[in-house]
């Protein structure tokens, strides 16, 4: 067929950050290809990527500035509820009059309460330059480090047990390693649906002979590739990984040389290990002692091994320490700082790394900088012109529990869903229904947005130009391949006119201004503030990525991290104990409760569910094993209520022995059977990060029930 057009981008989904080419032809995407010779994918798309583009064209984008229809001139908004439909209880506004709202009751929430009243969502789905001046207008103009974003709902453990241990959270190595492992670990991730192309690699590397460690509760795909598969019972993960480290001390194993030159902490460390033998493993995780030793004796006897996660570590109360117990495995083995080892969390957005990177967290300015260290303080000060908080900021959950408490007032959320992906739902609406000010900012009407006061239309991936950043540190083009519907604009325009508002209602001026006539300005203008990205310019960014830190444009950018040692100087062993889960099955509620994802959708569903994919994936399905359906009973195909403390849900059966005995797998891209009306809000400690793996519920068949899916 001949195209208008074909426009290089990259794609929107999954961290990959597949290169990919929208064929265009009468300003419709009508096929999507990828060229063999660039990175990161090389020709390689999922289903996802190749078919899953059509949702911008769906007509319930977005497409000009609503306001709830009862907001009357100088009254106060009423609280924050849910509304009927678009329809009903919006009218359509100008631009103007809808920023000047946003900006008038900001500014006087501001005045009224502080800056810290103020609550709001960066974007993980928005480019850099856009989240690059979400937090600069929030932290120079509403005076709060209350920022944050979806990465606290899935990596924020991650975060955290890297940042206490070796000082960088980002992924270590690089996707084109994957394909020539010696041995690696795959631990909490279904790799083959999260990140299909990364899971193509990871099958190369096993026919080209690696040796694959598998540690999951799940028989996902990967298990039928794994040299040895440890089945864990569900939030037991530091038990079989501590047993693992146990192993290698007790069997001298490690790599002293490597421990001596590049840690700190071993003797200490290696003496909390006596109790936690593979026996004591066995009666924790069901994982058998010699399957234990085995795996432990494969990785330390590698060449070199490479750890690879997902949320399945992470999402979960004791994610800081499962994401400590894998770093401290790493450091026993010398494998950190070595081409095809290293410790790598796969990211799960498109921008989740950049976005992160750009300072879309509370406690951090752009390029990881603590916001309570006085000279990062003063720096970013002299950069913006303005006087700055130095109080960390709240997280996500911690901002809707403000709500709660009526501490936070407003909430300004980008590109997010709070009202799907919270846990314990019903709690977090309760929550955001004691806002005074709810503004929404997306290119669709997600259930967030039916609870908005404004709602702005954003331009989507394939409408604006700027910079993702994938899972391997690998910063990359967006480049506009259709104009915006309606009046909807890019994030970064719609940003940059409501800080020139606020600067006018609030008398501040931040340096250099607002006026950016497009995101390579914004991309400058972070190059000069953070080191690790100098040398990545847009003129670079042409033909390929480039992979930070990347100090200079002579500097190729970086492969692998570490090989002269890691950011806090010395890599530093933790000891752990082991603590079950928050919350485990009992009579009442006897199954365990795991989500995740499916091949055909993304996240809230958002995107996808207005694609064609979602007519091969159309309705919420329960994994149950076949012990399990026929205790309750059920079969494929049947109806059934899944209920915990906090809500219930219906969803329709598949008897698999995909799902342990005593443990169901619900995906969480469904808002008719949103899965976080069930989970639990209980926090990692450290990384404030819910669990969304260990939640007990009742399972028992249900009448016949129709979904009704209202797409505003």
């Amino acid at each position: 067929m001949n195209f208008d057009r074909s426009v290089r981008t990259t794609c929107p989904f999954c961290g990959v950050g597949c290169q990919i080419n929208l064929n265009i032809k009468d300003d419709r995407i009508l096929s999507v290809t990828a060229d063999f010779d660039l990175a990161p994918n090389y020709g390689q798309l999922c289903v996802k990527g190749r078919f899953g583009t059509d949702f911008v064209h769906h007509p319930t984008r977005l497409k000009t500035p609503l306001i709830r229809k009862d907001i009357e001139p100088g009254k106060p908004f009423g609280k924050a509820r849910r509304a009927r439909s678009l329809a009903e209880d919006y009218r359509p506004a100008s631009w103007d009059e809808a920023l000047d709202l946003v900006a008038d009751r900001l500014a006087a929430i501001v005045r009224e309460s502080g800056g810290d009243s103020i609550g709001t969502y960066c974007s993980a789905k928005a480019t850099n330059e856009d989240n690059y001046l979400f937090q600069k207008m929030v932290r120079g103009l509403l005076g709060t480090n209350n920022v944050d974003h979806c990465a606290r709902l899935c990596h924020a453990g991650s975060v955290a047990g890297l940042m206490r241990t070796i000082g960088s959270a980002a992924m270590s190595n690089s996707i084109q390693e994957m394909s020539h492992l010696d041995t690696f670990i795959v631990i909490g991730s279904n790799t083959t649906y999260a990140h299909p192309v990364i899971a193509l690699s990871l099958k190369k590397a096993v026919a080209r002979g690696a040796r694959l460690i598998l540690i999951d509760p799940r028989r996902i795909e990967l298990a039928e590739f794994a040299t040895i598969w440890l089945q864990q019972r569900p939030g037991t993960d530091v038990a079989v990984l501590q047993a693992m480290a146990h192993v290698i001390v007790a069997e001298k194993l490690y790599d002293a040389d490597y421990i001596v030159r590049h840690t700190e902490g071993f003797d200490e460390y290696a003496a909390s290990l006596a109790e936690f033998t593979p026996e004591w493993a066995e009666r924790i995780s069901d994982v058998p002692a010699a399957k234990i030793r085995r795996a432990a004796r494969m990785f330390a006897n590698a060449n070199v091994a490479a750890i690879y996660w997902g949320m399945g570590v992470s999402q979960s109360t004791h994610g800081t320490d499962n994401a400590t117990a894998l770093v401290n495995l790493s450091m026993l083995c010398g494998y950190i700082g070595k081409y095809g080892g290293g410790l790598n969390p796969l990211r799960g957005q498109n921008n989740v790394q950049g976005c992160s990177d750009m300072g879309g967290l509370p406690n951090v300015y752009p390029g990881y900088r603590p916001v309570n260290d006085a000279e990062m303080q003063a720096y970013f000060e002299e950069a913006w012109g303005v006087k700055l908080n130095p109080r960390p900021g709240l997280t996500a959950v911690e901002m809707v529990h403000g709500a709660e408490r009526g501490e936070i007032r407003g909430m300004f959320v980008m590109g997010e869903d709070p009202m799907s992906s919270e846990p314990h739902l019903k709690h977090a609406r309760h929550c955001l229904e004691n806002l005074d000010l709810l503004v929404i900012q997306d290119i669709f009407a997600n259930e967030s947005a039916l609870y908005a006061h404004v709602i702005l239309p954003a331009a989507s991936f394939a409408e604006k130009a700027g910079t993702f950043t994938n899972t391997e540190r690998r910063v990359q083009r967006v480049r506009p391949a259709l104009s915006p519907p309606g009046q909807a604009r890019p994030d970064w325009a719609i940003i940059s006119d409501l800080a020139r508002r606020l600067e006018a209602r609030l008398g501040k001026r931040m340096k250099p201004g607002w006026d950016y006539e497009h995101p390579r300005e914004v991309w400058d203008e972070v190059r000069r503030l953070a080191p690790e990205f100098r040398g990545v310019t847009y003129e670079r960014l042409e033909k390929e990525g480039v992979q930070y830190p990347c100090y200079d444009e002579d500097d190729p950018g970086t492969v692998y991290l570490f090989e002269d040692g890691v950011p806090r100087g010395r890599g530093k062993f933790w000891p752990l104990t082991f603590k079950p889960p928050v919350e485990t099955p009992d009579p009442t509620y006897p199954f365990n409760l795991s989500t995740g994802r499916v091949l055909y959708h993304w996240h809230g569903g958002t995107m996808t569910r207005r694609s064609v994919l979602n007519e091969i994936a159309p309705e919420p399905v329960v994994e149950i094993n076949p012990v399990d359906a026929a205790r309750i009973p059920t079969r494929t195909g049947d109806l059934v209520r899944i209920a915990s403390r906090r809500g219930e849900v219906v969803a329709r059966v598949k008897v698999t022995d995909r799902s342990p005995i005593g443990t169901v797998f619900l995906p969480f891209h469904y808002i008719e059977a949103a899965a976080n009306l069930l989970t639990l809000d209980e926090l990692d400690p450290t990384a404030k990060i819910p669990d969304y793996k260990n939640t007990a519920v009742a399972v028992a068949p249900a009448e016949e029930h129709h979904w009704r899916v209202e797409l505003q």
